[in-house]
């Protein structure tokens, strides 16, 4: 029989918990398949408050503290011992849809071409969709990646799942060696991870009907600082752009018009600029990573299929 585990990754997050936990059972009382579910809670903030809290509420479920607070890095140690088919790993800062494990498992069941299903996040009130159908393009030594229509009601290719509301085939996670810490503490972790699921051929669908409610930032906002956290996102998106980007000739653009974006994004925005400066101590790193990945479907290959309706 086929198995999944939905992990639940929390800091200090008793007040997180007490909202999403009772969504997770609900979930799981209105499952209608055959795939065996279990829950595995990873704190770490390794704080007794939350522990207690949900051993004494939801006693059915797995809690185990982290050795240290690695941020979603610290799941890679958890799913390399995860016997499951399949893993959905969630924020703490969601509620989940009574529906959205009769949407995602069957999708990722029945294609082992699948390495991921990500899910439709909506604001914690239903109002609007906060996720879409991602893609990507290339232009002068740059990766721009963005949602297209929040609209969207077909499953379709997208560019990677997001990394805490989407289900992973748990076997292809570990191949790729879970979430590279070289964009610790966090951000575009996912997407370096589902980009190098799309070069070895595992390929990732966003599908509006699997939907998760999201209290954006409520996680995030707890442990960063407005400009701290810009400047993270932006040097990490730079990094992976640097680790993953394989169009011919990108990384001559990327360093001919590095002085010029330096220039420009000192006078447009400090963040951005202090982001680029930052990026300059991680750049062997990934040129290093870059070269020891061994690419099996070409960008070319896999970047016309985003936005394809998928059929299964």
């Amino acid at each position: 029989m086929e198995a999944c585990t939905i992990i639940i990754l929390t800091y200090k997050g008793k007040h997180h918990l007490e909202l999403l936990l009772p969504t997770v059972k609900e979930s799981l009382s209105n499952y209608r398949g055959e795939t065996r579910i279990d829950v595995l809670i990873v704190d770490n903030g390794r704080d007794e408050a939350t522990r207690h809290f949900s051993q004494n509420n939801f006693p059915e479920f797995n809690y185990e503290f982290s050795d240290v607070n690695d941020y979603l890095f610290s799941l890679n140690i958890f799913i390399s011992r995860i016997k499951s088919d399949f893993i959905l790993i969630l924020n703490d800062d969601m509620r989940m849809d009574k529906e959205v494990l009769n949407e995602l498992i069957p999708v990722i069941s029945k294609d082992p071409t699948l390495f991921a299903v990500t899910s439709r996040m909506m604001d914690w009130n239903g109002r609007y969709t906060a996720s879409a159908v991602r893609t990507a393009h290339y232009k002068r030594g740059w990766v721009y990646n963005y949602y297209l229509s929040p609209s969207e009601t077909q499953t379709k290719y997208t560019l990677y799942p997001a990394g805490g509301a989407a289900i992973f085939r748990t076997d292809y996670f570990n191949r790729l060696k879970g979430f590279d810490t070289l964009f610790r503490p966090a951000y575009y972790e996912d997407a370096d991870l589902g980009i190098r699921a799309w070069q070895e051929g595992w390929k990732t669908v966003y599908h509006p009907r699997a939907i998760l409610y999201h209290r954006e930032g409520g996680t995030i906002n707890d442990q960063f600082k407005k400009n701290k956290l810009a400047q993270t996102i932006y040097k990490n998106q730079v990094l992976c752009m640097l680790k993953n980007a394989r169009q011919p000739g990108f990384l001559g653009w990327f360093f001919l018009l590095l002085p010029y974006r330096l220039l420009l994004y000192f006078f447009k925005s400090r963040n951005l600029f202090y982001a680029l400066i930052k990026t300059f101590s991680k750049i062997p790193d990934a040129l290093f990573k870059r070269k020891e990945l061994k690419i099996r479907v070409h960008d070319t290959d896999w970047l016309g299929l985003l936005n394809l309706p998928y059929s299964g």
